[in-house]
């Protein structure tokens, strides 16, 4: 099985990591997204008559502010309503109302305690979101074996913070993982050092009278600088 270019693949899990890099995108960034995906998607359509989840929440489990409004976006995409996510945010209300009257009636250090158990909203779609990028890590360092996707993830667009992630799971593992991370990580390095050069010349060239002289270059390297601080996942998904 090969994925939509010339990366190997064996299932569909690889063939999307595949794409993501074909495409120059961050395979991370991708799989999170996807996981998100399909995390809102089971949560809008099921989540309001599931009783599991139902009694998760009343223990304390919510939503973080992305997607909570990612739920009521995707349930309107399917239903063109807003109940389910109604139901689901009732749920979390009533524990975090009743959680916030107990921690207002303490003292002061009793204040900043409860706050600082409340900031952490156990959002089941981050949990989710953070598995499938935890085993993308895995796939694509014992991918890299392979010389094509040890190219490809050299030469990929992957952004800051995965590249951190996947920097500490190789430093972590077994020596031939952590040299063939090395080898990739030099040729990031190369790119990113290309593409730093790029941007110092697109700013260079960003005054009234220089403007003339921006290319098409230039221009793209200020995109993909975003891209790299901010992550590249398919824009044209619904997140």
């Amino acid at each position: 099985m090969t994925g939509p270019g010339k990366l190997p693949a064996r299932d569909f899990e690889e063939i999307r990591l595949a794409e993501a890099l074909e495409r120059g995108r961050c395979p991370l960034c991708d799989a999170r997204q996807e996981s998100s995906f399909a995390a809102l998607r089971g949560l809008a359509r099921e989540g309001a008559t599931d009783r599991g989840l139902r009694d998760q929440m009343d223990k304390g489990l919510g939503f973080c502010r992305p997607h909570s409004v990612g739920l009521s976006k995707m349930e309107l995409l399917q239903t063109s309503s807003q109940l389910a996510t109604a139901v689901l945010l009732d749920a979390v209300l009533r524990r975090r109302l009743a959680t916030l009257k107990k921690v207002a009636g303490g003292d002061a250090s009793s204040q900043v305690r409860g706050l600082a158990e409340l900031s952490d909203p156990r959002c089941p779609v981050c949990t989710r979101t953070a598995e499938a990028s935890a085993a993308a890590v895995r796939r694509l360092l014992a991918l890299s074996i392979d010389e094509a996707w040890s190219e490809a993830l050299g030469s990929g667009e992957i952004c800051l913070d995965d590249i951190y992630a996947l920097w500490t799971a190789a430093a972590a593992g077994p020596k031939e993982v952590s040299a063939r991370w090395s080898r990739i990580l030099a040729a990031q390095l190369k790119r990113l050092d290309g593409l730093q050069k790029t941007l110092a010349e697109y700013a260079h060239n960003s005054t009234m009278d220089r403007r003339g002289l921006i290319t098409r270059e230039q221009q793209e390297a200020g995109a993909a600088s975003i891209r790299f601080f901010g992550g590249s996942p398919d824009r044209d998904r619904t997140r």
